[in-house]
């Protein structure tokens, strides 16, 4: 269909400065998705431009401005209900949503990594057995979507990964992602997420389309990061917040 502006909230555009298409109005949401939004270093700007324009896209979606919690480790990102980043917060960030039946979850974390799980500058790593304990404590067995920007981001694969979740991470467990400059807007996962947000229905075609895109990025200067997959049974085929095809 014809691609238009959103008028009724703003939000950065993709990358690419390209409009983005409205959602397809499918009637009332079979998952009311609740979602946690986290920036996790504050000494570059992209982490949280990635995280206010995730916000945009997922209030976009539909998907509801009570029932989205941000964190930054910016001090003066921390305005408007923004939390101080920190593991504790991020656990009470999720507690705090409220998931009840009939509804899901959405974790967006960007910041840089390493082996040891997700850095949080000047606190302590969140370690994929945290998560995993948090997401237990905070969704259960409700369906669950885990978006990970970060260096050896995949580390989080064998201890999150779940039949109820979907887990997309920005490199391999061995493998650095690229793109944190100064100057950078986004780094290159957050920038090929945001620009490739609405050319699939489901989180595993939106998976693809982030993975081509990153290797486009990296081809001729970089050693692959291998963005990475774990698709749960019971959620293999889940759509974009109930996103249907025009």
């Amino acid at each position: 269909g014809t691609r238009i502006p959103f008028t009724s909230i703003a939000f950065p555009l993709p990358v690419d400065g390209g409009l983005v298409p409205p959602p397809v109005d499918s009637g009332p949401p079979s998952i009311v998705w609740h979602a946690v939004l986290v920036a996790g270093d504050d000494s570059i700007t992209a982490f949280d431009n990635a995280r206010d324009t995730v916000r945009g896209l997922f209030l976009a979606e539909g998907v509801a401005e009570d029932d989205i919690i941000e964190l930054s480790r910016d001090r003066a990102e921390q305005v408007g209900g923004v939390r101080d980043t920190s593991v504790e917060n991020i656990a009470t960030a999720m507690m705090d949503l409220g998931v009840g039946d009939g509804d899901g979850c959405v974790v967006f974390m960007t910041s840089h990594g390493s082996r040891t799980g997700y850095y949080i500058t000047d606190r302590d790593y969140l370690t994929p057995p945290r998560l995993d304990q948090i997401l237990d404590e905070a969704c259960g067995d409700r369906p669950t979507v885990v978006l990970i920007s970060a260096c050896y981001s995949g580390v989080f694969l064998a201890d999150v990964a779940a039949p109820n979740r979907i887990i997309l991470t920005a490199a391999r467990e061995d493998r650095t992602s690229f793109g944190c400059s100064a100057e950078a807007t986004y780094t290159y996962w957050d920038g090929c997420l945001i620009d490739n947000f609405y050319s699939a229905m489901t989180w595993s075609g939106l998976y693809e389309n982030v993975q081509k895109c990153i290797e486009d990025k990296e081809a001729g200067g970089f050693t692959p990061s291998y963005p990475q997959v774990s698709l749960g049974a019971d959620v293999a085929d889940l759509p974009i917040f109930d996103r249907v095809a025009p």
